[in-house]
């Protein structure tokens, strides 16, 4: 993420706050539950390959005085998804809504094309989820695919980056060779490093991740997949290889709710490039961080 006047560190210099990027990190323990006691000089903090120190480390989690409301966005694959996969689907999807808290908001939005409008009344969300299908799309090239995936990602995160006093998150629930793997193999299709590019740098405005849900369950997806694809390059997770979907909203929310707000005073390197490799290590054993792995320049 990158931002000025962000949560933790909101009113207390100006000047001083516009020279400082902000970057969150979700930690979990071998059993993928939120770690929210990390200390300061337990992370190391590299932008472009420079080490920069951490000026503030701030815990969010649900109760404290930094934590807000959450606007969640879900993706459902009307495209290429199977249809006999629609009721697997909408359970998933379901699943988030239910789990709303009182100051949460949500919109539901489909690959397809439709407007994002948030809110947080649940009988209006599960009607929207009611309505989801699949439609007859015909043979759309792969590159045109990844390209809808990707400015789809980049508008929805343009619009969560009006509201950064809420964590955003983009859920797209799908096929996972799509939603996670968007650009197209070398030689088979068009270069969509431009439209990628964008919406790293869009998410990165908006604090927001994305995460992917494979509904199609066990040994649907070659093992393997999902280790280094899109959402986690943007912090976020996919989850392939599970039938478990209510699990996978549930760790989902869970992860939005409990991050670390790190800030570090942006390093004098590379400030003129798109994106700058960012690389957060945790030194505590036993634990898993989950971050972005670029952040923009600043000029």
């Amino acid at each position: 993420m990158l931002a000025a006047g962000s949560l933790g560190t909101q009113g207390q210099d100006p000047a001083r706050d516009a020279k400082l990027l902000y970057i969150d990190v979700v930690a979990v323990d071998q059993k993928e539950s939120p770690v929210t006691d990390l200390r300061q000089d337990e992370l190391e903090v590299w932008i472009a390959g420079y080490q920069v120190p951490i000026e503030t480390l701030v815990a969010v989690t649900p109760g404290s005085e930094a934590a807000r409301g959450r606007l969640v966005v879900l993706i459902l694959d009307d495209m290429t998804l199977p249809l006999p996969l629609v009721p697997r689907t909408k359970e998933a999807a379901r699943r988030f809504v239910n789990r709303m808290g009182p100051d949460d908001e949500m919109a539901i939005v489909m690959l397809n094309g439709s407007t994002m409008e948030s809110t947080g009344d649940r009988a209006r969300l599960l009607r929207a989820i009611d309505r989801y299908n699949v439609g007859p799309t015909g043979v759309v090239p792969f590159d045109r695919l990844g390209e809808q995936v990707l400015n789809t990602v980049t508008t929805i995160a343009r619009q969560l980056a009006e509201t950064p006093e809420r964590r955003g998150a983009i859920v797209a629930i799908g096929a996972s060779w799509l939603l996670d793997r968007p650009i197209p193999p070398p030689n088979i299709a068009r270069e969509l490093r431009q439209e990628w590019t964008a919406a790293m740098r869009m998410m990165a405005f908006a604090n927001a991740n994305l995460y992917v849900i494979e509904p199609a369950g066990v040994g649907t997806v070659p093992v393997g997949s999902g280790s280094g694809g899109f959402a986690r390059e943007t912090g976020g997770f996919a989850f392939l290889n599970t039938n478990d979907l209510t699990g996978a909203a549930d760790r989902i929310l869970r992860e939005t709710a409990n991050y670390y707000l790190i800030a570090v005073t942006d390093p004098p390197v590379q400030r003129k490039a798109e994106l700058r490799e960012l690389k957060v290590r945790v030194l505590r054993r036993g634990v898993t961080i989950r971050v972005r792995s670029a952040v923009p320049g600043t000029q």
